[in-house]
């Protein structure tokens, strides 16, 4: 099936900015900011189905921003979406190569969404559900640790 509809989502701790686009690079949704809770993802959930176009046709590329995109991408990857993790270093060089020198949320979403057009995308590495689970006991495991000592 092929996508439709390309969306770039610039994730932060608080808030996250979407930029979407058609393939030909016209924009469809202008860019706007939502917030990084259910609350948020709800709102954006309400944009995609407003566009008439079933998740399957469309891509969605996110930065790979610490541990903030890991509830959204699940939330989308849940509900059918095509989603694209990238490393925010290759954003970064993809805005350089272009003479992109402004930084704000908005801009970084629509850069986002033109390294998933422009097929330069190298999605990240994306772990399972048993790999993350025991990444997080790990994690946990460490802090108590740390506690302790």
């Amino acid at each position: 099936m092929t996508t439709a509809i390309y969306m770039g989502i610039d994730v932060g701790c608080e808030k996250c900015s979407i930029s979407v686009l058609r393939p030909d690079k016209t924009v469809v949704i202008k860019p706007l900011e939502f917030t990084n809770d259910a609350q948020g993802y709800a709102f954006v959930l309400t944009k995609l189905e407003s566009l008439g176009v079933i998740p399957a046709q469309i891509t969605i590329g996110l930065e790979a921003t610490g541990r903030y995109w890991e509830n959204l991408y699940h939330y989308l990857a849940r509900l059918g979406y095509n989603l694209i993790l990238l490393h925010p270093v290759q954003t970064h060089q993809f805005a350089q190569r272009r003479g992109l020198r402004a930084k704000t949320d908005a801009l970084d979403a629509g850069t986002i969404v033109r390294v998933v057009l422009s097929d330069e995308a190298r999605p990240a590495y994306v772990p399972g559900d048993l790999v993350a689970t025991y990444r997080e006991l790990v994690r946990l495991h460490s802090n108590l640790a740390d506690e302790i000592v």
